[in-house]
């Protein structure tokens, strides 16, 4: 797995991505909640955060823009569980979430 900086891509194999993006996950101290090695798909749980005392559920997908060339994409958003009536993304937490496991991620590969 090698990350092109000049074009912002990866290259490799979808489920290398997703292994990669899976250890980034684990780095960070987070929870793997799946991994899909055939789509290039992890999700991702935090701890607490900010705006949520459940933390932030995310999703990293390898996007493939040519043969064995990927562009990672992600989303996320707060969790409302338990007692909790609402979960704010102050100052966008839960796409900082995502921007970390993307960034680790290219660093691990460069």
């Amino acid at each position: 797995m090698t990350y092109n900086r000049e074009n912002d891509t990866f290259t490799g194999t979808k489920a290398l991505l997703a292994q990669l993006c899976s250890r980034t996950v684990l780095e960070l101290r987070w929870k793997v909640d799946a991994i899909d090695e055939t789509a290039g798909l992890v999700s991702f749980t935090t701890g607490i955060t900010w705006g949520s005392f459940s933390g932030v559920s995310g999703s990293i997908l390898a996007v493939e823009e040519s043969p064995n060339t990927f562009r990672l994409r992600g989303g996320a958003k707060q969790n409302v569980r338990g007692g909790q009536i609402a979960a704010i993304n102050l100052f966008d937490e839960a796409g900082k979430k995502v921007k970390a496991v993307i960034d680790r991620a290219k660093t691990l590969c460069e």
